[in-house]
C-alpha cells in the first residue's frame, strides 16, 4: 500500500507507518500525543443527543474545536499553570493570562462613535412596579384602595401580589420598548412618574402598575459614550488576539485530520 502525505503541518502517514493502527495519533503537540479514541469520547454526548456524529463535515468541525482546546490545555500545562488533564476552565484562565491587556486609543474610540451612531442613542425607558392579581375582583379591590391611598402601593404589592417581585414591593425594573408584553408596555409608557394605571389584563392575570421613572430618548456625547465604546473595542480586540494565539499554537502542532473523518 502506498503512503500518502496530506500536506504541510499535518501528521503524515510516516508517523503511523503505512499501516493504520486501530487508535492512531490525531494530534501531536509539544511532545504530547492525543489519540483518536480521545476525540471519539468527546463525540459521545453529541451522539446521545441525536447528532449524526458519522457525518464527515460535523466531525471536521468538532475536531477543529477539539484540537484548539487540547493545544491550549497542553500549552497551559507546559507553562506550569495547570495540568494537561485539568478542566477547560483552567486552560481558559491560562489563555486569558497569556493575552496582553488591550488598549483603545481616543482616536479609535472617536472613529467608532462616528461610525456607529446607535452607541450614543439612549432609548426611552420606564421603571415600573406591579401588583399581579388572580381575579378581576381582586384587582378592582386593589384599585379601589389605591384611589384613596396611592402610598399603599408597595404594601399592597407585598401582601396581595402574586408576582415573584412582591417581596420587593412589586419593583419589576427598567424596560425599553419591545421588552414588555404589549398590554403592559402600552399602559406603562402612557403613564407619568408616580401615576397608577387601571387594570391591565394579560395571560398572566390582572396587573396594576405604577410608573416609578421615565427616561426620555436622548443622544449621548462622545465623552458619555466612551466607556461603552472602549468596552466593546477591548472585547473585540481580545477576541482577535485570542484567535491569533490559538491559531499560532495549532500551526505548531501536527494534526491528522483524515483519521477522524472515517467512522
Amino acid at each position: 500500500m502506498r503512503c500518502v502525505r496530506t500536506g504541510a503541518g499535518l501528521l503524515a502517514m510516516s508517523l503511523l507507518g503505512c499501516r493504520a493502527p486501530l487508535d492512531p495519533v490525531v494530534l501531536r503537540f509539544q511532545g504530547v500525543d492525543i489519540r483518536r479514541s480521545a476525540f471519539l469520547k468527546e463525540l459521545e454526548p453529541l451522539a446521545k443527543n441525536g447528532t449524526d456524529t458519522s457525518d464527515p463535515a460535523m466531525r471536521a468541525s468538532a475536531f477543529g474545536r477539539f484540537v484548539e482546546e487540547r493545544v491550549v490545555a497542553i500549552a497551559a500545562a507546559r507553562s506550569g499553570v495547570s495540568d494537561a488533564g485539568e478542566s477547560r476552565a483552567a486552560a481558559e484562565r491560562w489563555l486569558a493570562s497569556a493575552l496582553s491587556q488591550e488598549r483603545v486609543s481616543e482616536g479609535e474610540a472617536r472613529a467608532y462613535y462616528e461610525a456607529h451612531p446607535e452607541v450614543a442613542r439612549v432609548e426611552e425607558s420606564v421603571t415600573i412596579r406591579e401588583i399581579l392579581l388572580g381575579t378581576m375582583q381582586d384587582a378592582r379591590d386593589v384599585v379601589r384602595i389605591l384611589n384613596s391611598d396611592r402610598n399603599s402601593f408597595e404594601l399592597l404589592a407585598r401582601t396581595r401580589s402574586r408576582s415573584p417581585q412582591a417581596r420587593g414591593g412589586g419593583l419589576l425594573g427598567s424596560f425599553h420598548r419591545g421588552e414588555l408584553p404589549p398590554e403592559i408596555e402600552q399602559a406603562a409608557f402612557s403613564l407619568s412618574p408616580g401615576q397608577v394605571s387601571g387594570i391591565v389584563t394579560t395571560s398572566f392575570g390582572y396587573h396594576v402598575l405604577r410608573l416609578e421613572a421615565k427616561t426620555a430618548p436622548a443622544t449621548r456625547s462622545f465623552a458619555e459614550s466612551r466607556p461603552d465604546i472602549e468596552s466593546r473595542l477591548t472585547e473585540a480586540k481580545t477576541r482577535l488576539r485570542m484567535k491569533q494565539l490559538i491559531d499560532g499554537l495549532v500551526s505548531q502542532a501536527q494534526v491528522n485530520y483524515e483519521a477522524v473523518t472515517a467512522r
